[in-house]
């Protein structure tokens, strides 16, 4: 099963609380009983927010909620926004941390400028016509 991130709740002394895995592509806050996290207070929304994770495997957070936005980071949420690790929504007065799994496969390569490639292709083809040409470059023994 797949895990695409968690989400912590936070307690009201600040300390981490339950730990929610997300391992569907969509997490639904609210009233109903139908919602993945369910709050039982009357000022939540039957639908209040949604996580959704897109086809980039990244996790956007969207306020259903007209009559209390739901908060990111301290800020009304306006529109859907992609979460970054350790991201705090907050729903009425409950606050819950999402964070993205560990990552077990290597770091993407930056890519190079393409003065960069140039220069390293230029670089090679001196290399190979030194080789060809039976001049010894200065690194070889």
């Amino acid at each position: 099963m797949p895990r695409y991130g968690k989400i912590v709740v936070i307690k009201r002394n600040g300390t981490d609380g339950i730990v929610f895995p997300l391992t569907s592509t969509s997490c639904l806050f609210g009233r109903k009983t139908e919602c993945d996290i369910r709050m039982r207070l009357p000022w939540v929304s039957n639908e209040h927010c949604k996580i959704e994770i897109n086809e980039n495997k990244e996790a956007v957070l969207t306020n259903l909620s007209t009559v209390n936005p739901t908060q990111l980071n301290g800020a009304c949420l306006e529109q859907p926004v992609p979460l970054k690790h350790g991201d705090v929504l907050t729903i009425i007065d409950r606050s819950f941390r999402f964070e993205y799994p560990l990552q077990s496969t290597p770091k993407k390569r930056h890519s190079r400028s393409p003065k960069d490639e140039t220069l390293q292709q230029v670089a090679e083809v001196e290399l190979l016509h030194k080789q060809t040409s039976g001049v010894k470059s200065p690194d070889a023994s």
